[in-house]
């Protein structure tokens, strides 16, 4: 996973402040400006890590922790935490309300896995990087948020971003078909399709999990987006990420069949039938693809000779065609953007023959 600059940048400012501090301890005065947190090449809002660094650690040291009904008429719970700094200087660090605001967004059983972490904005800036506005560990299921009620320039309260984090968590508990990489990189499975994660991937225009100079076209950010968009749809936040990432009806339903009811795998169904005898023309199937991933034919039973079968886009473009035979254990195809597949089957008999197939799609 490629998520880059705040993790490199909260390391130098790190060093930075224990340089600085040690300098100070020994009597020795600090350079002006060395305590500041370099800019990003690209700006980012959040970002999203797999643990926290040294610093990170001790300031979640600090925190006093509890757990809190996220009342939404289950016994769901989330668990808040407050560091010290926190609970003596920010303004809005109320558990209860964070816990009780969770309990909107669309969540599944990923919300008992939850720990949110509020940091005073010096704590943020370590815990997150310069100029990110929460973060997200993915391998603590925790996300790190501002202490104060804010309002960022893109129009954002904080409950948005809120939003935007859980995204995050529910992309993070989420599986993907082969041979695509986790979904918090890539998005949920339905959006992704809809999103065409894809066929953006494979024309260099969308980068997953690229946190660096490709943020605005993370797919793994876009999506999160998506998600707060889905919670606050009248909400005028201003859109900074890829275009064709832009919310949609379909996109926005798409984030809420992922959350509500997980993609649990891929489906199985049998074709079958007669083929006629060689040179004599194929069968021919068609199966909806509604999902991008990879789809496996398994023939079962195949006549000695065996046959050759294509596969052709709805619009009849050749995608790939090869030899099936007795022996031949399977063969995959990746599907990227195709909503349906042409199947053509020709035997290499003399005679017309019986197949049948058995096909796994995501």
């Amino acid at each position: 996973m490629n998520r880059r600059p705040a993790g490199a940048l909260a390391g130098i400012a790190i060093v930075f402040l224990l340089t600085a501090l040690g300098g100070a301890a020994a009597g020795r005065p600090i350079p002006a400006g060395v305590l500041e947190v370099p800019r990003p090449v690209a700006p980012t809002h959040d970002v999203v890590r797999g643990a926290p660094g040294a610093v990170a650690a001790r300031i979640s040291a600090t925190a006093s922790s509890q757990r809190y009904l996220v009342g939404d008429g289950s016994e769901a719970t989330i668990e808040v935490s407050v560091t010290a700094a926190c609970a003596d200087l920010c303004t809005a660090a109320e558990p209860q309300r964070i816990a009780s605001f969770v309990g909107t967004l669309p969540h599944g059983f990923e919300v008992d896995l939850l720990e949110v972490q509020l940091d005073t904005p010096f704590q943020l800036e370590l815990d997150c990087g310069y100029g990110a506005e929460a973060c997200y560990y993915s391998g603590e299921d925790r996300i790190v948020l501002s202490g104060d009620e804010e309002v960022d320039r893109d129009g954002a309260t904080r409950d948005f971003v809120l939003a935007h984090e859980y995204g995050h968590h529910v992309a993070q508990h989420r599986e993907l078909p082969s041979p695509f990489a986790s979904a918090i990189d890539w998005g949920t499975e339905r959006w992704a399709s809809v999103e065409g994660v894809c066929q953006g991937r494979r024309l260099g225009k969308l980068f997953p999990g690229d946190e660096g100079d490709h943020y605005y076209e993370d797919p793994g950010e876009a999506f999160a987006e998506t998600f707060a968009h889905l919670r606050f749809p009248e909400m005028p936040v201003r859109w900074r990420y890829l275009g064709a990432l832009r919310p949609t009806a379909a996109s926005l339903r798409a984030v809420e069949e992922d959350t509500l009811l997980p993609w649990r795998g891929r489906t199985g169904l049998v074709l079958s039938g007669r083929v006629p005898a060689r040179g004599e023309g194929a069968a021919v199937e068609s199966i909806p693809t509604p999902l991008d991933g990879t789809v496996t034919l398994r023939p079962i039973g195949l006549h000695r000779r065996g046959y050759e079968l294509a596969l052709r886009s709805r619009a009849g473009r050749l995608l790939h065609d090869f030899r099936l035979r007795a022996t031949a254990a399977q063969t995959d195809f990746t599907v990227c953007g195709q909503s349906r597949l042409r199947l053509e089957l020709r035997s290499r008999s003399a005679r017309p023959t019986p197949y049948k197939l058995q096909i796994q799609r995501p």
